[in-house]
C-alpha cells in the first residue's frame, strides 16, 4: 500500500534558536582597535585644526599690525602701560584701601576706627620719659655738651651785643609796657639766633640731622638692654642721612598749609584789616590759626613716626611712610593729644628757666658774659634730646600693641541690628520677617556672650 504523505513521518530540520543574552553580548562586544597609521593621521588632522582655528582668531590683529606699523607701535605701547604701569597702580591702589578704612568724603563708622593703645596716662608717660632720660643721664650730658660745642663752632649762638641793645632800648620805655617788656626780651632771646646766612642755615639743618640720628640710635640701643658709649652713636647711628633727609621734605610739604594761613595773617594785619591787640578780629584769625596748627599736627603726626621708622637697617623713606601710616590708623587724635602733651614740658622748661636767665641779666645788667645766649643754646639741645626720647617711646609703644582697628562690643551690636532692619525691610512674605528677625535675636545672643 502506498503510503499517504500526511501519514509519513518526515523530520523538519530544527530552527536554531539564539538567545536574547548571546545577542546583547554581541551588540555590546567593544568595537576593533583602529591601526595605528589611522591614529597618528587623527592626531595631525587635530594638530592642523587647532593651528587653524588660533590663526583665525589672531587674523585680524595681524592684519592691522602687518598693514599700518603706527597701529604696531601704538599697540605694543599701550600693552606696555597696560601691564607694566596701570595695574601696578591699581594693585597698589587696592592694596592701600584694604589697609586703610578711611575713604575720600565719607564718614568713616567708629567701628573701623577703634584701635586699642597699651599705654599709661599723659601724665604719666611723661613720667616714663623723664625716668628713661634720668638713667641715662651721664650719656646724655655728654650729648648735649657735645651737641652745643659743635653748634657754637659751626652755626654760632645769640648775639649778647644785639641783646643788651634790646634790653637798653626797652628800659628807655615808661614802666606802663609791664609784662610786654619781659615777653618782648623772651622773643628775642629765641628768634635772635646766629644763623642768618643760608650756608649756616643748612650746615644747622644738616647737625639736627646727625643729632637726631645719633639719639634714636642711642635711645634704641639702651631701651634694648645694649651697654653703648657716645662714640658707638657717633660712628654707627649716621647712616640714613639721605632717607631722613626726604622724609623731612615730606614733613615740610606737610607744614604748607600753615605756613600759607600765617602769611595770610601777616598780610592782613599789614594792611589794616585786622587790627592789633586783643580784639575780636583777632581772636577769631587765632583761633582760624589754632585749627590750622591741629589739622596739620594731624597730618604731620605719622611722617614723625617715619623719622623713626627710617633709622632701622635697610629701610627706605617711602617704605617708612607707609609703615607708620598702618602703625597710626585708628590712633591719629590720641597721637595728636600725646604730641600736644609733649610740647607743654618743654614749653613750660623754656619759660621758667629763659624768663629766670633773662631777670638775672636784666638786674645784673651784664655787657659781655653771654648768659642768655648760653641758656637759650642748652635748652634747644636738651628740647631736642626730650621730643627724640618722647616720640621714640610713642613708636615702642605702638609696635608693641600693632593689633588692627577693632569694634566694641555695643558697636558689634549696633552694626547687627542695623543689618537685620534692612534685610526685614527687604522682605515681603511675613512668614520671612519672622525667620529674620529670629536670626537677629541669634545674632544679638551670640554678640552678648562674646
Amino acid at each position: 500500500m502506498k503510503e499517504s504523505p500526511k501519514s509519513s513521518h518526515t523530520k523538519k530540520p530544527a530552527k536554531k534558536t539564539v538567545a536574547k543574552s548571546d545577542v546583547s553580548v554581541s551588540k555590546k562586544s567593544t568595537p576593533r582597535p583602529m591601526p595605528k597609521s589611522t591614529e597618528k593621521f587623527q592626531q595631525k588632522m587635530d594638530k592642523k585644526r587647532a593651528r587653524l582655528e588660533y590663526k583665525l582668531k589672531n587674523l585680524d590683529k595681524k592684519a592691522l599690525s602687518k598693514q599700518n606699523l603706527f597701529l604696531r607701535i601704538l599697540t605694543k605701547i599701550g600693552r606696555f602701560f597696560r601691564d607694566k604701569i596701570w595695574r601696578k597702580i591699581t594693585g597698589r591702589a587696592r592694596n592701600f584701601l584694604s589697609r586703610r578704612p578711611h575713604r575720600s568724603l565719607y564718614l568713616t563708622p567708629r567701628a573701623k576706627t577703634k584701635r586699642g593703645w597699651k599705654m599709661r596716662g599723659y601724665f604719666g608717660f611723661i613720667h616714663e620719659v623723664w625716668t628713661l632720660i634720668w638713667q641715662n643721664k651721664w650719656l646724655f650730658t655728654k650729648f648735649l655738651l657735645l651737641y652745643a660745642l659743635f653748634s657754637i663752632i659751626i652755626v654760632g649762638m645769640l648775639n649778647q651785643g644785639s641783646f643788651v641793645d634790646l634790653r637798653e632800648a626797652l628800659n628807655e620805655i615808661p614802666e606802663g609796657l609791664g609784662i610786654g617788656k619781659w615777653m618782648a626780651l623772651f622773643s628775642g632771646a629765641i628768634t635772635g639766633g646766629g644763623a642768618a646766612d643760608s650756608s649756616r642755615q643748612i650746615i644747622a639743618v644738616l647737625l639736627f640731622l646727625y643729632g637726631w640720628l645719633t639719639l634714636i640710635w642711642l635711645l634704641r640701643r639702651r631701651i634694648n638692654g645694649d651697654k653703648v658709649k657716645l662714640r658707638d652713636g657717633l660712628y654707627s647711628g649716621g647712616s640714613p642721612v639721605l632717607a631722613t633727609l626726604i622724609i623731612l621734605g615730606v614733613v615740610l610739604f606737610q607744614l604748607i598749609p600753615l605756613a600759607l594761613v600765617l602769611v595770610a595773617y601777616s598780610s592782613v594785619t599789614a594792611i589794616g584789616w585786622i587790627n592789633t591787640g586783643i580784639q575780636i578780629e583777632n581772636m577769631a584769625a587765632w583761633c582760624v590759626m589754632a585749627v590750622a596748627a591741629v589739622l596739620t599736627l594731624y597730618w604731620v603726626c605719622s611722617s614723625l613716626i617715619a623719622l623713626i621708622i627710617v633709622t632701622l637697617p635697610g629701610m627706605y623713606p617711602f617704605a617708612a611712610l607707609k609703615a607708620a601710616g598702618d602703625l597710626v590708623v585708628g590712633r591719629r587724635l590720641k597721637l595728636v593729644i600725646r604730641l600736644i602733651f609733649m610740647a607743654l614740658p618743654a614749653a613750660l622748661m623754656w619759660i621758667v628757666v629763659l624768663l629766670t636767665a633773662i631777670l638775672i641779666d636784666s638786674w645784673l645788667e651784664l655787657t659781655w658774659q653771654p648768659l642768655v645766649p648760653t641758656v637759650v643754646l642748652l635748652l634747644t639741645t636738651l628740647t631736642i634730646v626730650w621730643f627724640a626720647a618722647y616720640v621714640y617711646l610713642l613708636y615702642r609703644r605702638m609696635v608693641d600693641d600693632p593689633e588692627p582697628p577693632v569694634s566694641s562690643a555695643w558697636q558689634q551690636k549696633r552694626a547687627v541690628k542695623k543689618e537685620a532692619k534692612k534685610s526685614t525691610k527687604k522682605a515681603k512674605n511675613p512668614s520671612q520677617r519672622k525667620k529674620e528677625s529670629g536670626n537677629l535675636l541669634k545674632k544679638v545672643k551670640k554678640t552678648n556672650q562674646k
